[in-house]
């Protein structure tokens, strides 16, 4: 089996695995993983924050952004292009987002962020520890964190880690997994 499909077929057991988890481990999970959020020395410190939308089982980053935005930080969240461009667009609100690529929530700006982004939060379908990440797919991410210098937290319920992933050359490693 080759790396493609090797993650394609891991992208295929997280699915099965997501239909088993409950309503209530997902409430749990969430609050878990924001609670390590709130606490993180790189999410207190950050001005300027990129984070990805969450849509149906994602770990909730709604709330996050909704916080981020009260604490007076710069939010900026993905804006997909053409495969696999995305850009960093600020928002001030979540009324600023209409249903976009993919089904995902989308600022209705185009305005691309060219400046620093002090944090990445960003998501996966299955990660390790050390920082890998198995990704939908669409190599969207890797291209956009693989041309900044920024730190990356994925996020990723407990039920989707795992010891190893294949790796191909163009995968960017998180700094930090954090998990609930």
């Amino acid at each position: 089996m080759d790396i493609k499909e090797e993650k394609k077929a891991l992208r295929e057991e997280a699915k099965r695995i997501e239909k088993e988890i409950t309503e209530d481990r997902i409430r749990m999970s969430d609050e878990k993983i924001f609670e390590q959020l709130m606490n993180n020395p790189r999410f207190i410190s950050a001005r300027n924050l990129f984070i990805y939308i969450s849509v149906d089982r994602e770990p909730d980053t709604l709330r996050l952004i909704d916080e981020a935005l009260k604490r007076g930080k710069n939010v900026f969240v993905p804006k997909c292009g053409k495969k696999p461009f995305m850009k960093a667009v600020k928002i001030a609100s979540r009324e600023e987002l209409r249903e976009g690529s993919f089904g995902i929530p989308e600022p209705l700006s185009d305005e691309d962020f060219e400046g620093d982004l002090d944090l990445a939060v960003v998501p996966c379908v299955r990660a390790t520890w050390d920082g890998r990440r198995l990704g939908h797919g669409g190599g969207f991410y890797d291209c956009f964190l693989g041309k900044r210098k920024i730190y990356k937290i994925c996020l990723c319920r407990k039920e989707f880690m795992t010891e190893k992933l294949p790796e191909e050359d163009f995968d960017v490693i998180m700094d930090e997994v954090i998990s609930g």
